[in-house]
């Protein structure tokens, strides 16, 4: 019999929706449990299904959880959905909205060589560091979606009922890939990796520029995610995939405003930079509700975030 506890858990991370074999259509979620100070995986998540219950990022919600059977990595949480309780408004931006917000979140490691060392040594599977530099953004074109995972799709839209499936825009897939090729601060990086970036907001990015702008849906990518983000104190989540365990992608991107250095601003970029330590104490469409906006490096292997799928 599996127990269910209560969580409190800040949500960081919301990855592009992606068919699953064992769930449909599931958004890959993480964040920090509040009480431990520590990342946690979230799964599954049928994100467009909650209805009342979608949250934003940085925003606390409560759940019952329990560890999964299929899954060993540490972090992982199997969520009851029905269970999910939005705990007030997300925590806002600004440079005093992201102070509380980084404080909130577990150091950030050196590299990613450190998380995977630490993958090794203890079974990390998710972590967060801040890059030495963005070289570039790389775009290339998906591989479709297989017959199969269209699938699955289909079935779970008609389990459904016709009145939801008919208020639910169909998935949408991005027909590109994006990476970021970069360097860390760390003597053991020698070459630059390459790791596919699998945030909601890059692909939604795509989707509303590609219609808005359809000439220049590449050129305004490339502004934000490869020059205008790098100019911020970007910081990449990190999750390595459910077969894989040495192999990791990007799941999220932690932004935080690179503050200016002079005065009583320098202890603001320490504050941002982790240096205080942790302080761990109805749309229905793909619109993402945001506006401030997990061992190797990327390969052709299926990004399988979670068990069983395919």
């Amino acid at each position: 019999m599996r127990i269910y506890e209560k969580k409190r858990i800040l949500v960081v991370v919301k990855t592009y929706p992606n068919p699953s074999h064992n769930y449909g259509e599931t958004v890959c979620c993480a964040g920090v449990d509040l009480d431990a100070g520590w990342w946690v995986r979230m799964y599954p998540i049928t994100f467009r299904q909650l209805a009342d219950r979608q949250f934003s990022k940085y925003q606390v919600i409560e759940c019952t959880a329990t560890a999964p059977r299929g899954d060993k990595r540490p972090e992982s949480l199997r969520i009851n959905q029905d269970s999910i309780k939005l705990i007030g408004q997300p925590l806002p931006s600004g440079p005093t909205g992201w102070r509380r917000r980084m404080a909130l979140l577990p150091p950030p490691a050196q590299s990613l060589e450190e998380i995977r060392d630490a993958q090794v040594a203890d079974g990390t599977s998710i972590g967060m560091f801040r890059p030495k530099l963005i070289e570039r953004l790389v775009i290339e074109t998906a591989e479709p979606w297989t017959l199969r995972q269209q699938t699955y799709l289909r079935q779970q839209r008609l389990g459904l009922g016709e009145k939801t499936a008919r208020a639910m825009q169909e998935l949408e897939q991005v027909p590109w890939t994006f990476s970021y090729r970069f360097t860390c601060s760390d003597e053991r990086c020698t070459t630059s990796h390459e790791l596919q970036i699998q945030d909601w907001e890059i692909g939604q990015s795509f989707r509303r520029w590609s219609r808005t702008d359809p000439d220049r849906w590449e050129e305004m990518i490339r502004q934000r995610y490869e020059r205008d983000l790098p100019d911020r104190d970007l910081y990449l989540v990190v999750g390595n995939l459910a077969k894989r365990h040495q192999t990791f992608v990007i799941i999220g991107l932690v932004r935080p405003p690179r503050p200016k250095m002079d005065g009583g601003d320098i202890q603001q970029s320490l504050d941002l930079m982790g240096e205080q330590g942790p302080m761990a104490g109805s749309r229905i469409g793909l619109e993402t509700q945001e506006t401030d906006t997990l061992g190797g490096d990327k390969g052709d292997e299926s990004l399988e975030l979670f068990p069983g799928e395919s």
